[in-house]
């Protein structure tokens, strides 16, 4: 017994277009089989009707004459009704004592003599007989005569009846896959729309009016619900930078009490947590302001003149803590998109390798090649298992102990979505440190994260401290 909830057969098509197909298809297979057999038994009780009707005539009409007439001059009176017929008078021991038309003794010697009208068949012929006084007057007809037209009436009708079933046949799934396929190339199109539809785009609506008049309440209630996730989305938005905004004057006050503090190791152990937490209110106003619904105001960047930028900012503070850092331009592309987002991503990926690497490390910072920004250290080895979650949010090492909130590497994220590409993530060049991408082309979102190329022909590194 299948499981409650099961899918449908496998043997079943998935799309809708199939499924009509399929039925209209076995409809039809089932009407060519059934249809024929059904009229060709309704015109053959059809033609038997009249048949026998045609033949009480022709036997009530010699049995009239016979009543003034001999048997010979009745039978030869009578009008011939339809074709193939044999108008005979016999008496009670079956002696023919008239006749007209082909001799039939078979159907003579058959035939029933009664006091009431009877029919007998036998193969292809068919007789009624019918008592005057003490002879009996018998028709014949033989149905495989070519003056019988009811025969040939139902063979022309079913040959032609089978010429015009057949392209009905074809015809009838070929129309339900055509309106079908008119019905699910709106829903397509409605898809696509949907598909569309995402964090910068949440102002966009499916338009119902297009859709089948089953199909709009679907519509009606996704488009309700994509109100409310735009409000959500808002709200979120806003409660965030409001909470961030909130917090800057209190940490503005923190730090002037902090830095009355007469003890020195107290005054500098308070102004570096009053700083981590004003580095995490701000990184929290970027997030929020990156994560406001609609478009995204977009302008040519230079990303090698963007990264040497970042790079001549960070410079000084990462020289002093005992690390090296130095720029390459290996032919980075200009690319259309947010100048501010995307300084923000990279000195948020300057930072964390800061942050995370020893003295004596050194930081590379790269553009290109094409539309990507490049961040490698050659600090300790990372675990390949955090490499799936270190782009989550408020997201630590279990024994990590840097300064990190754990939103840096999740800001840089989201700046490479609002561009539709990707932070990837990978292991450094020979397994140590970390190697970060921000690919900001669709294509090369799709690749992994490589170790550093060596320097081509033609590059330059115009920053190395």
């Amino acid at each position: 017994m299948p499981a409650e909830g099961a899918g449908p057969r496998r043997w079943l098509p998935r799309s809708l277009s199939g499924q009509f197909a399929l039925l209209h298809g076995g409809i039809a297979l089932v009407a060519a089989a059934t249809l024929p057999l059904g009229v060709t038994v309704l015109l053959h009780r059809v033609a038997h009707h009249y048949q026998r009707e045609v033949l009480a005539q022709q036997v009530g009409e010699v049995a009239g004459l016979l009543a003034a007439h001999d048997p010979v001059r009745a039978v030869g009176m009578a009008d011939i009704r339809a074709g193939g017929l044999t108008l005979s008078v016999i008496d009670r021991s079956r002696r023919v004592l008239a006749e007209r038309g082909s001799p039939r003794p078979a159907m003579v010697a058959a035939v029933p003599i009664g006091a009431a009208m009877r029919l007998v068949r036998r193969g292809p012929l068919v007789a009624v007989s019918l008592p005057v006084g003490a002879r009996w007057v018998i028709v014949t007809q033989d149905e495989t005569a070519p003056e019988v037209v009811t025969d040939n009436i139902i063979r022309t009708f079913l040959w032609r009846f089978a010429i015009l079933l057949v392209p009905l046949t074809l015809l009838i799934p070929l129309a339900g896959v055509w309106l079908t396929r008119r019905l699910t190339r709106r829903m397509t199109e409605t898809a696509a729309i949907a598909a569309a539809i995402g964090p910068r785009t949440l102002d966009r609506r499916l338009p119902d009016r297009m859709l089948p008049l089953e199909v709009r309440p679907l519509a009606t209630a996704t488009n309700a619900a994509l109100d409310r996730l735009e409000q959500g989305f808002v709200a979120q938005a806003a409660f965030a930078a409001d909470v961030a905004h909130e917090l800057r004057t209190p940490l503005a006050v923190m730090r002037l009490r902090a830095d009355a503090v007469a003890d020195a190791g107290t005054r500098q152990a308070l102004l570096r947590e009053v700083d981590r937490a004003a580095r995490v209110v701000a990184q929290l106003l970027d997030l929020a302001d990156l994560e406001r619904p609609g478009e995204v105001a977009c302008a040519p960047v230079d990303l090698a003149a963007l990264a040497e930028a970042v790079v001549a900012d960070r410079a000084p503070a990462i020289l002093a803590s005992g690390r090296g850092i130095a720029f390459a331009d290996r032919g980075g592309a200009t690319v259309s998109g947010r100048a501010g987002a995307l300084i923000l991503a990279l000195e948020n990926l300057t930072d964390n390798a800061m942050r995370h690497t020893p003295p004596g490390t050194r930081i590379t910072v790269e553009a290109g090649p094409g539309a990507r920004l490049r961040v490698t250290d050659d600090g300790p080895p990372v675990d390949p298992a955090h490499l799936s979650a270190m782009a989550t949010r408020f997201w630590r090492a279990g024994n990590a102990k840097g300064e990190g909130s754990g939103l840096g590497l999740s800001i840089v994220a989201r700046v490479a979505a609002a561009h539709d590409g990707r932070l990837l993530l990978a292991a450094g060049a020979g397994g140590r440190g970390l190697d970060a991408v921000l690919a900001l082309d669709p294509a090369l979102a799709e690749g992994q994260a490589n170790p550093p190329p060596t320097m081509p022909d033609g590059a330059r590194d115009d920053s190395n401290w």
